[in-house]
């Protein structure tokens, strides 16, 4: 469990950051003292789901969005390798159908605000 809340602990501290907040400023846009942020982005501070709301409610984000971590590079670069490898071994029909799939994924990611 404590790998779980590091890593929400972890998320949390890059959203804010990325928004330019600071704890306090964190703890007063989410109704929590900013040492309660601060343990929880330490992974030190068992939170609720009410806590996690509030939380994603100070950094203007849905609950879900503390839950979308960051790929490794090591793991993207092993996935893509082995996207690579999968791609190789395809037939060129196949090929076809996963370069249209891709580009509709591309685009509509591109899409999403």
């Amino acid at each position: 469990m404590a790998d779980v809340k590091k890593l929400i602990g972890d998320r949390i501290r890059q959203m804010r950051k990325e928004k330019g907040l600071s704890q306090e400023k964190l703890g007063y846009e989410s109704e929590l003292h900013c040492t309660h942020i601060g343990s929880i982005e330490r992974g030190q501070k068992n939170w609720s789901i009410d806590t996690l709301i509030k939380v994603a409610k100070g950094l203007n984000v849905e609950v879900a969005d503390l839950f979308n971590f960051p790929i490794p590079p090591a793991d993207a670069k092993k996935m893509k390798k082995s996207l690579i490898e999968d791609i190789n071994a395809s037939s060129p029909e196949t090929i076809k159908i996963l370069s249209d799939l891709l580009n509709g994924l591309i685009s509509l990611q591109r899409q999403t605000p």
